[in-house]
């Protein structure tokens, strides 16, 4: 398990000094290691490839049967990379397609052999010399927020093996808290990157609209038009700027080092964890202590009804499109009375289910009001900071009913005297997020009292990755000298 600082309710930066090319480097550092460090020993001739191989190998045989992170693991000779990330070992949602390797989805009865093709965001990485070392753990089809599945078990917390990692990129998250990757590639529609990277510990970048190809997510290669996005989950803000560089095929932009601006959510009326409330306004105290301006928002303009009906008619539109229309029948059917418990994103999903072509028309006309909206009230602020999820990390559950990875959860959570059903409470500050398309970059901020992460949506302009990431370094920096200062 991951070690918690005597500090828990500050961000931590575990990463150990980088050593000189005269030090000797230990099998533990090298796994403490975030990936910007690790090239650059690789680069300095600290580190060979070859050893740097054998110490994760030996590392992940030591954890991952606590933590069961992964599906499926590269078993091919290893041959040194070449290019800037050679040397670097990465691991892949396996819902993401790499040739030469299985692609399982997490269902108990797989398609068989391998895939023929690599995603294209995938594809980059290996052509900068990343090495895949495996595909990691996912739900069935990717429909859970938490990660488990029946073919290979539940995927465990780093920080507490007794608590969920979060879904459904889970897996990803969790290799990465627990050092056995260097950077995951997951994916996200509803929360699936933001979710277990705020429950793990780590960063994750969420792209805007448009910004990568989403090609080869779902079964067969399909894609989805709307809100399916494929992101890194990293140690560290510096290694989202190393991926995003290759990911994206850009290179940082020179940006203003102006006094920042943000907008940070605030909502007395809000049902929402305590601890995770109080970890956000020790952060904004903090960051007003260091000068940032900060503009107190309920979010309103787009954590409203609105949103969350054309997020589901979209997303229920989209997703039944793949499905048959007997099967889309038999999940309104069948998913009526878990749609009534969640107003706020299964029933609009369900709705979608309908498969009304007018319906679906107007609701993407009211994405683009309600991505009009957000514009406007965030036109003066660099980016808002807002909660992941109205919970932090939680013990794991387990479905009432489970039908092929269709699962109920009859059981609310209780938060602050209020009931919220299970998907409610992990969406509400999601979905909405992902109906303006903008990017998104989730930013640890702390543990609470049960030393568990917490973690925060940073939500930038669309088109703004750059300038979201430059942000989001600023911000980092601001909280690990505050975290610093307690502890001398």
């Amino acid at each position: 398990m991951i070690e918690h600082s005597a500090i828990d309710n500050n961000p931590v930066d575990n990463r150990p000094p980088q050593p000189s090319p005269q030090q000797a480097i230990t099998d533990s550092e090298i796994i403490a290691m975030d990936a910007t460090q690790l090239l650059a020993a690789l680069a300095a001739g600290s580190l060979s490839q070859t050893r740097v191989q054998r110490v994760v190998q030996q590392h992940i045989a030591a954890t991952n049967a606590s933590i069961n992170a992964f599906d499926s693991f590269n078993k091919a000779p290893f041959e040194p990379g070449t290019g800037p990330l050679g040397g670097l070992p990465i691991s892949i949602k396996d819902q993401i397609q790499v040739a030469g390797l299985p692609c399982r989805y997490g269902v108990e009865r797989p398609p068989a052999g391998e895939c023929e093709l690599t995603a294209p965001p995938v594809a980059a990485l290996l052509r900068a010399g990343a090495r895949v070392i495996g595909k990691t753990h996912l739900p069935p089809l990717a429909m859970d927020f938490q990660t488990f599945n029946q073919r290979i078990g539940r995927c465990n917390n780093p920080h507490n093996v007794d608590y969920s990692t979060g879904g459904s990129s889970g897996g990803g998250a969790a290799a990465v808290a627990a050092g056995m990757s260097y950077l995951d590639i997951g994916a996200d529609l509803a929360g699936s990157l933001r979710i277990p990277a705020a429950f793990c510990g780590v960063f994750s970048l969420l792209p805007g609209d448009g910004a990568l190809p989403t090609a080869a997510l779902a079964v067969g290669g399909q894609s989805l038009p709307h809100f399916a996005k494929i992101g890194p989950m990293t140690r560290s803000v510096d290694d989202l700027h190393l991926a995003w560089q290759y990911l994206s095929g850009t290179v940082p932009q020179q940006l203003s080092a102006a006094p920042i601006k943000l907008a940070v959510w605030q909502d007395s009326e809000a049902v929402i964890d305590p601890d995770s409330l109080q970890v956000l306004q020790r952060t904004t105290a903090v960051l007003t202590a260091a000068g940032i301006n900060i503009q107190a928002n309920n979010g309103h303009c787009i954590l409203n009804d609105a949103a969350y009906a054309s997020y589901g008619e979209i997303m229920g539109y989209e997703t039944g499109a793949l499905m048959p229309a007997v099967v889309r029948l038999l999940a309104r059917l069948f998913g009526a009375a878990a749609a009534a418990k969640s107003p706020k994103f299964l029933a609009g999903i369900h709705r979608g289910y309908r498969h009304s072509a007018r319906r679906y028309s107007d609701a993407l006309a009211q994405r683009q009001l309600l991505q009009q909206d957000f514009d406007r009230e965030f036109a003066e602020v660099d980016a808002l900071l807002l909660p992941v999820a109205q919970v932090n990390a939680f013990k794991h559950r387990l479905p009432d009913s489970d039908r092929g990875g269709l699962r109920d959860y009859k059981t609310p959570f209780l938060i602050n005297g209020h009931q919220v059903s299970y998907l409610d409470a992990l969406t509400s500050f999601t979905s909405p997020i992902s109906l303006i398309g903008n990017p998104v970059v989730t930013v640890p901020l702390g543990n609470d009292p049960q030393g568990m992460p917490v973690g925060a949506q940073l939500v930038g302009k669309r088109g703004g990755e750059w300038a979201l990431l430059a942000l989001a370094s600023r911000l980092v920096n601001h909280l690990n000298e505050a975290a610093g200062e307690l502890r001398r």
